[in-house]
């Protein structure tokens, strides 16, 4: 590598010329010159006859060169789809194991980042140029193209990336930079968040269609659909937690429901109410003879044989005697309708909040819906 020295001040300096750095580099002197210009080179201009070029103290070209090539090798890395996803996987084990927070995530956590993962990659255009496919840039872009009224979905993207961009850094594959630029894009809600519940006599008619047996329909599934809503609504439980609760966990002589492992990986114990019980003790009699530990299970429209009830096929469910009986709502809902009743009977937030597994009791009370009906006539008696 070819150098000059100047001499400034009595003291001698070494500089590299442009056409040295665009050696070093393996790259055009126009590109070097343009670094140069935008000052992301840490240049000097040197005057000469007829005007003037451009110096770079070797000193500070080895340091800047050291924080390029990082820079390089971070696009590049963000910028190959294949990498992202081989590395996705290896990120979705780390917060599996609780090896990016400390604390493991749950199954549906973990499909959700997943999924959402994808689905961002999914809506990037086709690019005629290498450019990280993760960054501020493309994020701004996929968010534009999801209505203003889908914040769960903005959240869910950002939240996923926002990870993956931790578990990148923490294995030093990329800088913090995109990390600590990701709040300025953080997805905000601009429409009040859609809060679907029943009041009691919604829930009563659900009830009672799900306790109706149609065409083509088994006894049993029957008794499956109105156990499965009645333990939702009687005892505040989650999907999955229903899901996966176990014939153990089932104490009918004491009247409680142990609640293995739910969100956050917390145990917890919950009662039986006397109309839960009923229903409880009849699913027990006609659930089919399985080795199968857990408690629900549906009938295997492949096999014919018992399989265990998972939460798409309990969402289906509730969706499908919902649109029956011409009602808006989910199995969250359901568990929200839970909260509703039980405050509106007078039972004390805190034990509402414990059941429904909350640690804070602002979460409990986001749960509470009053409708204006209500409202006006609580205020009618004052």
């Amino acid at each position: 590598m070819s150098s000059y020295v100047l001499v400034t001040g009595g003291h001698m300096k070494d500089l590299l010329t442009l056409d040295d750095i665009a050696r070093e580099l393996r790259v055009s002197r126009k590109t070097v010159q343009r670094l140069a210009k935008s000052g992301k080179l840490p240049a000097i201009t040197i005057s000469r006859r007829g005007g003037f070029t451009y110096a770079v103290p070797m000193q500070n070209y080895f340091d800047w060169k050291r924080e390029w090539v990082k820079q390089k090798e971070e696009k590049n890395c963000l910028s190959d789809r294949g990498f992202l996803l081989k590395e996705k996987e290896n990120w979705l084990e780390w917060c599996k194991n609780g090896l990016l927070t400390g604390k493991p995530l749950s199954e549906t956590t973990l499909s959700i980042y997943d999924y959402f993962f994808d689905y961002y990659l999914s809506l990037l255009p086709r690019r005629y140029k290498k450019t990280p496919l993760v960054s501020i840039d493309n994020i701004r872009l996929v968010f534009g193209k999801i209505n203003i009224q889908s914040f769960s979905i903005k959240k869910n993207i950002y939240d996923a990336i926002r990870s993956f961009t931790k578990y990148l850094i923490t294995k030093r594959i990329i800088s913090p930079e995109l990390l600590n630029q990701l709040p300025t894009i953080r997805p905000k809600r601009l429409f009040p968040p859609r809060k679907p519940h029943c009041t009691n006599n919604e829930f009563e008619k659900l009830f009672e269609e799900a306790s109706k047996r149609h065409l083509g329909q088994s006894p049993y599934d029957v008794i499956l659909n109105s156990t499965t809503i009645a333990t939702i609504v009687f005892s505040g439980l989650r999907a999955s937690e229903l899901c996966n609760l176990r014939l153990q966990d089932i104490d009918l002589v004491n009247r409680k429901l142990f609640v293995y492992l739910g969100k956050g990986k917390k145990n917890r114990s919950i009662g039986i109410c006397n109309r839960l019980y009923d229903y409880l003790v009849k699913y027990l009699e006609a659930r089919p003879k399985s080795d199968n530990n857990n408690l629900f299970l549906t009938i295997s429209n492949l096999t014919g044989e018992p399989v265990p009830l998972t939460r798409g096929v309990l969402l289906q469910k509730v969706k499908r005697l919902s649109k029956r009986v011409g009602l808006d709502i989910n199995l969250h809902g359901l568990r929200r309708t839970f909260a509703t009743i039980a405050a509106n009977a007078g039972k004390p937030i805190n034990i509402i909040s414990l059941a429904l597994g909350h640690a804070d009791l602002k979460t409990t009370q986001g749960y509470l819906m009053t409708t204006q009906d209500e409202v006006i006539k609580e205020m009618q008696g004052w």
